[in-house]
């Protein structure tokens, strides 16, 4: 694993060289309508042992109120492949944003030979300090045949609620920020029986380009902080324009 985390740390400084500025978060500034987003991930699952992936989205702003966003993911080790789509309308209130997002997320467990359709409707408050996130999903699991004594099956989550807190230490338009999270959700995994909590900060390097992390604990066990820790990750990565 050290291996990869120093690895990990040449791509982000490497990306730094080549990469445009990033401007903002989630709102058009006005200018820039292409936003580019990536992160590398590394951490340890009690099923998968250590394990590494990478995820990388493209946001671009129609204008000042919808935008769209294209996002893949690939976890070694894991071999979890994901993909998705969502468009996301932005109402301003006062100095702060709800954003309402409608995602359609594909997911391919292929050590266990599962796919996962998932459709996502969830709305987005952000504020100067705090951000609470609300919404539901449908998942439909499709677990196709691993062997002889197991037949392909379909299992489905009609309504799987999201939720989520976050805070931050300083005001949101800041140059760095520092915050602590605590959801049922992470950026492609919306299984609505276990709790997601961490920390997550971010440091302006220029005018227009992010760096960003965030370390996130995941529990096992059925919405219960005091079970067995399943999942420990780390991010890192970068945000900028074109």
């Amino acid at each position: 694993m050290k291996k990869f985390y120093l690895g990990l740390l040449f791509i982000c400084v490497s990306l730094l060289a080549v990469a445009q500025p990033y401007s903002g978060s989630r709102q058009f500034d006005g200018e820039h309508r292409t936003e580019l987003s990536m992160y590398l991930m590394g951490g340890y699952n009690v099923v998968s042992d250590g394990f590494g992936g990478e995820a990388f989205s493209y946001i671009r702003h129609l204008d000042d109120r919808w935008s769209i966003t294209a996002s893949e993911q690939v976890q070694f080790f894991k071999r979890l492949y994901s993909l998705d789509v969502m468009g996301t309308y932005r109402l301003p209130v006062g100095k702060s944003n709800v954003y309402f997002d409608g995602r359609l997320l594909f997911n391919r467990y292929d050590r266990w030979r599962m796919n996962e359709p998932v459709l996502h409707l969830s709305a987005l408050y952000e504020g100067r300090y705090v951000d609470f996130r609300l919404g539901a999903s449908y998942i439909h699991y499709i677990m196709m045949g691993v062997n002889q004594s197991v037949t392909d099956a379909t299992y489905t989550e009609p309504v799987a609620v999201t939720a989520g807190f976050g805070v931050n230490l300083r005001p949101r338009p800041n140059p760095w920020n520092a915050g602590f999270f605590i959801r049922n959700y992470d950026h492609f995994y919306y299984e609505n029986w276990n709790i997601n909590w961490g920390f997550r900060g971010h440091y302006t390097l220029s005018d227009a380009m992010l760096l960003y992390g965030e370390l996130n604990v995941r529990p096992a066990g059925s919405l219960s902080q005091l079970a067995t820790r399943y999942e420990t990750s780390a991010k890192l990565g970068l945000k900028y324009i074109l």
